[in-house]
């Protein structure tokens, strides 16, 4: 029994459509982490905005490690270690054992790091790898199928199909993450990337990484921004794929 022509056009347009962002997400995550990077994930920004001068006021004092001496440090000193730790998890973490932290008068006051947190942000730092591999890969597939596209003079499913996909696959994993937990999903994630005898949480009271980026709420403003990004650049991608392929089929 063949499927009305309308119906069969659905199909054909949502399988695209499904196969596509399968790609592009991947893609657009990879590129926008990439993006981000370069601008510290706007970290003077979420500084002021979660007020972490505050939380670092409260709990540098009770610091476990004899670290109390974080409190002479300032905002361009803690702007400065988010860079470098930022730009260590994308370089196999090299540096993190050997990153100090300074008065505003250059006085070294100490390794800023515990052993377990360079433990913890060099696991972060593999799953970077991991991460760069797929958006790469993903990347490659995905010129691969608007080359394809291009050559064979094949349409593309309109932007709207494609952005009420993008919407849709958004709701879906919204409400399950919501469903599920934001701080659930959060603490499975790490369970499931991480091996089992690494530390990944660290009280406030136990850690200057912890305070100084008031974990995990940085990480929530974070996420809000990677979203974001790769929400422009899917919407680029997506849109020179259509321009590439109208130029094709004028």
């Amino acid at each position: 029994m063949r499927l009305p022509q309308n119906v069969a056009q659905h199909l054909r347009n949502s399988a695209q459509v499904t196969v596509h962002l399968a790609l592009l997400w991947p893609t657009v995550l990879w590129l926008a982490w990439l993006a981000l990077s370069q601008v510290n994930f706007f970290y003077p920004e979420n500084y002021r905005l979660l007020d972490i001068p505050s939380t670092i006021e409260k709990y540098v004092p009770q610091n476990r490690h004899g670290k109390q001496n974080f409190i002479e440090t300032d905002s361009k000193e803690h702007a400065r270690l988010f860079s470098a730790i930022t730009h260590a998890i994308n370089h196999e973490g090299r540096g993190l054992a050997q990153l100090h932290y300074f008065a505003p008068n250059g006085r070294d006051l100490g390794v800023f790091l515990t052993k377990d947190e360079v433990t913890h942000l060099t696991d972060v730092s593999r799953v970077v790898d991991r991460g760069n591999d797929i958006g790469q890969i993903a990347l490659l597939a995905w010129l691969i199928l608007i080359a394809v596209s291009v050559w064979k003079r094949r349409r593309l499913p309109s932007f709207k199909a494609f952005a009420a996909g993008t919407l849709i696959t958004l709701f879906i994993a919204t409400v399950t993450v919501l469903i599920i937990g934001p701080m659930h999903v959060f603490n499975d994630f790490h369970r499931s990337v991480f091996p089992a005898n690494h530390p990944w949480f660290f009280y406030y009271q136990d850690s200057l990484m912890t305070t100084f980026m008031q974990a995990p709420n940085l990480f929530g403003l974070i996420v809000l921004w990677w979203l974001a990004a790769a929400g422009f650049l899917l919407a680029l991608l997506w849109s020179v794929a259509i321009g590439l392929i109208a130029l094709r089929n004028p």
